[in-house]
């Protein structure tokens, strides 16, 4: 369940994103008072691996939360919620955070760069680390609601058609772009139904329906991988470029800081910590007689 505090700052957030107004030749599919919501609007906020696994009554969901928000956000504005004091300063926080994290974010974009080079010079030092622990299985899946569309597929494919293919035009899950391609996965790592379909079957075979709680599933095995043997460098090659950039950024952002402390000018009067803060203002003092 939600915190009704999550919910709300949601709402706001959604509202920020998509609000747009007037002028824009593009697709409205609904409107609050003048403010628009376009259909590009809709598509940017979906990850682009879900963009095909999304269903009509999802997106119209998403278009109600939209209204809910435009609703609150210009009732809010109606009655001038953005001219208090209050929420001005928080405003502020968060306009101020916004443009940290931006410019973090392009500094950081201009000093972290990680050749292949050197995580390829690091995966050679450290093949232990890249050695499979148990045995491996590289499967790809096409995932339909429906038992009837799995079997007609399936019929499909031992007639000769192309299964990356027609995981891309049927496939609701999200690998459909890429043929159905899951990657390589240890049992344990997999659905239940999954996994024991997928280790009793040889490369290139293929499975039954296999039912679970997301549909039906039609599962290849492409690779088969035993215990002990070592991750190609391909497959590990991106985990490792981000291991070099994540302790880059964290180095390369203290560094940046530093020569931003050395150009501004900083004053620090730790002797107030000591001091003991005023009462807030209509703040009742209790006497001594009520201890």
């Amino acid at each position: 369940m939600l915190h009704p505090k999550g919910f709300w700052f949601g709402l706001v957030v959604a509202c920020a994103l998509l609000c747009r107004c007037g002028g824009r030749e593009e697709t409205v599919i609904a409107t609050v008072n003048g403010a628009e919501l376009t259909l590009e609007d809709l598509y940017a906020e979906i990850p682009k691996d879900y963009l095909n696994s999304v269903t009509q009554e999802q997106k119209l969901e998403f278009i109600d939360r939209w209204i809910n928000s435009e609703v609150l956000y210009q009732e809010a504005v109606r009655r001038g919620l953005q001219r208090e004091a209050q929420i001005r300063e928080k405003i502020r926080t968060v306009e101020k955070n916004i443009l940290i994290a931006e410019l973090v974010q392009r500094e950081l974009q201009n000093r972290v760069h990680v050749a292949e080079e050197d995580a390829l010079e690091y995966y050679e030092a450290h093949p232990d680390d890249y050695t499979r622990k148990v045995d491996e299985v590289r499967i790809a899946q096409i995932l339909v609601p429906t038992i009837e569309e799995a079997r007609k597929i399936r019929k499909e494919i031992e007639a000769g058609g192309d299964f990356a293919q027609l995981a891309r035009e049927h496939s609701v899950d999200p690998t459909a772009e890429y043929g159905g391609d899951l990657g390589y996965f240890a049992r344990e790592d997999l659905l239940s139904e999954v996994a024991k379909a997928a280790f009793s079957l040889s490369p290139g075979a293929l499975s039954q329906p296999v039912k679970t709680e997301f549909g039906y599933h039609l599962i290849t095995v492409i690779d088969k991988k035993k215990k002990g043997s070592v991750r190609a460098f391909d497959l590990v090659k991106e985990e490792i470029i981000a291991q070099f950039s994540a302790k880059r950024e964290i180095e390369q952002l203290e560094l940046f800081l530093e020569e931003l402390k050395e150009n501004s000018s900083i004053k620090q009067h730790f002797e107030l910590l000591s001091v003991t803060p005023l009462p807030a203002e209509n703040t009742v003092v209790p006497s001594q007689e009520s201890y």
